[in-house]
C-alpha cells in the first residue's frame, strides 16, 4: 500500500514553497532562515537531528528556503543537514584575474553524447575566443572508456595549455592524466571529484552533496516522514555520490531507503535501464521514491522500468535540470528536479584553468558555491538549456563575478547555447 503524500501549501508566485508546519523545529528553522537572508548570521537552513514531525518541519523549512532562493553547501562530499545555508553571492570565491601575456590552448573532451557534457562543451567553445583562448573540442567516438581513453590522448597530441573534460571518471582515463601531467599539460574535470579515482589536477564537483539531501528532503516532506526510497548509484561518477541521500532519509525515523548500483552504460541503454528498474523494484516492494543519479542521463528507460514493475506508482525523482529532465516535468512524468547551473560549471572550469595556467592553486574540490534549488511542473522553465539557465540566472546571479575578474561580458555567450 502507497504512503498517501499531504497535500503542501505552495508560497512561492503561488505556485510553489512548502509551508513549514508550526513545530518548535519548523519554528527555530524559520528563524535561523530569517538570519540568513538578512546576512546576521551563516546559520544552517536545517539543523534537527530527530525524526517524526519535527523531521517533516526540517525538510519543510529547507524545501521553503531553496524555493525562495537557493541553498549551498560543500560542493564536494557528504553534506548533512547543518551544513545547509541560504545561497549568497558573496559567499562565492572569487574567480582568479586571467593570465596575462600568455597564450591559452584548451582542448575539451567529452565521451557522453548527450546532455551537461554536451552543454558545457559548447558553452567553453563560446566562452574561450571571448577571452582570448583558443578551443578546440575532442569527442569520443564512443561513450566507453575505450572512447574516452582515445579521446584524451588525441587532445594530448594538440598540446594545450590544459585539458577540460565534462563528466569523465579519471578511472577512465588514468594513463592519458599521467602523460598529460608528464607533459606539462593541466586537467580539469567537471561533474568529478577524487571519489572519481584522483588523476586530475583540478576539479569542479556539482555539488551533489546538497542536491542529493535536497531531493531526499522534498521525499520527506512529501510523505509525511514516511518515504520509502530506493537511491540508484554507478561506479566511478560523482554524479552517482549518493551518501548525502542515505545520510538525509536515515534521519528520518519514519523513512526507509535502499541503495542498488548499476553498471554505467546502464544510463545509456535504455532497454538495459528499464530491465534494471524493474528487476531492482522486484527486489525491494513498495517503493514510493526512486531517487536517479543525474537528470542529465536519458530517464525514459527508467521510467518504463517503474511502469513494468509492481512499484509502478513509485515516483523518479532526479537532480540536474537539462532539456530532457524539464520535458518530463512539463509533462508530469517526474514530480520534481533539484538542480545547480550547468553553466557556472562551465565558468567555474575556465577559471580553475586560468589560476593553474599562472601557477596559481586550483580552488579545493569543496570549496565552489552553487546556488541549489528547484523546479516543479508549475514553475519549470521551457525545456531547453537557454532557457534554464535565462531562469536561473534570474533566480540567483552567479554570473557577475565571473564578468567581473575577467573584464568582459559573458550574458550573451552563456544565454546564446541552447543544446
Amino acid at each position: 500500500m502507497k504512503v498517501a503524500v499531504q497535500p503542501l501549501a505552495r508560497n512561492r508566485r503561488a505556485s510553489r514553497g512548502i509551508t513549514p508546519t508550526r513545530s518548535l523545529v519548523g519554528a527555530l528553522a524559520l528563524a535561523t532562515l530569517a538570519a540568513c537572508s538578512s546576512g546576521k548570521a551563516d546559520t544552517a537552513v536545517a539543523g534537527a537531528t530527530g525524526g517524526g514531525g519535527d523531521y517533516v518541519s526540517q525538510s519543510r523549512a529547507l524545501l521553503d528556503e531553496a524555493s525562495k532562493g537557493a541553498v549551498t553547501g560543500p560542493s564536494f562530499g557528504t553534506v548533512a543537514a547543518d551544513k545547509l545555508v541560504a545561497w549568497k553571492a558573496q559567499d562565492m570565491p572569487t574567480p582568479s584575474a586571467l593570465p596575462a601575456g600568455k597564450k591559452i590552448k584548451v582542448a575539451v573532451v567529452y565521451a557522453f553524447p548527450v546532455g551537461s557534457p554536451v552543454y558545457q562543451t559548447h558553452l567553453i567553445e563560446k566562452i574561450g575566443p571571448k577571452l582570448g583562448w583558443d578551443v578546440k573540442v575532442f569527442q569520443a567516438a564512443t561513450p566507453t572508456q575505450q572512447g574516452a581513453l582515445a579521446a584524451m590522448q588525441q587532445a594530448i597530441l594538440y598540446k594545450p595549455t590544459a585539458i577540460v573534460a565534462p563528466v569523465v571518471p579519471a578511472t577512465w582515463i588514468a594513463p592519458a592524466l599521467t602523460k598529460a601531467r608528464a607533459q606539462g599539460i593541466h586537467t580539469v574535470g567537471i561533474h568529478q571529484d577524487t571519489s572519481g579515482g584522483g588523476g586530475f589536477d583540478a576539479y569542479v564537483p556539482a555539488a551533489e552533496g546538497v542536491q542529493k539531501a535536497l531531493l531526499a528532503a522534498w521525499a520527506v516532506a512529501q510523505s509525511n516522514g514516511k518515504a520509502k526510497t530506493l537511491v540508484v548509484s554507478a561506479p566511478g561518477f560523482s554524479d552517482a555520490n549518493v551518501p548525502a541521500a542515505e545520510k538525509y532519509l536515515k534521519g528520518c525515523s519514519g523513512c526507509s531507503t535502499k541503495s542498488v548500483q548499476f553498471n554505467p552504460d546502464v544510463f545509456i541503454d535504455p532497454t538495459k535501464t528499464q530491465s534494471s528498474v524493474a528487476a531492482a523494484l522486484a527486489a525491494d516492494p513498495d517503493v514510493d521514491y526512486v531517487l536517479w543519479p543525474n537528470g542529465s542521463a536519458p530517464l525514459p528507460g527508467a521510467l518504463n522500468g517503474i511502469s513494468a514493475s509492481r512499484d509502478r506508482d513509485a515516483k523518479l525523482i532526479v537532480n540536474t535540470a537539462g532539456p530532457g529532465s524539464i520535458q518530463l516535468l512539463k509533462d508530469g512524468k517526474v514530480p520534481v528536479v533539484v538542480h545547480h547551473p550547468e553553466a557556472m560549471l562551465a565558468l567555474a572550469a575556465i577559471d580553475q584553468v586560468s589560476r593553474i595556467a599562472q601557477g596559481e592553486k586550483p580552488l579545493a574540490q569543496d570549496a565552489l558555491r552553487l546556488p541549489i534549488t528547484y523546479w516543479t511542473k508549475q514553475d519549470s522553465s521551457a525545456p531547453d538549456y537557454a532557457s534554464i539557465t535565462a531562469a536561473e540566472l534570474k533566480a540567483n546571479d552567479w554570473l557577475s563575478p565571473y564578468e567581473k575578474a575577467w573584464n568582459v561580458s559573458l550574458k550573451d555567450a552563456v544565454l546564446g547555447v541552447r543544446n
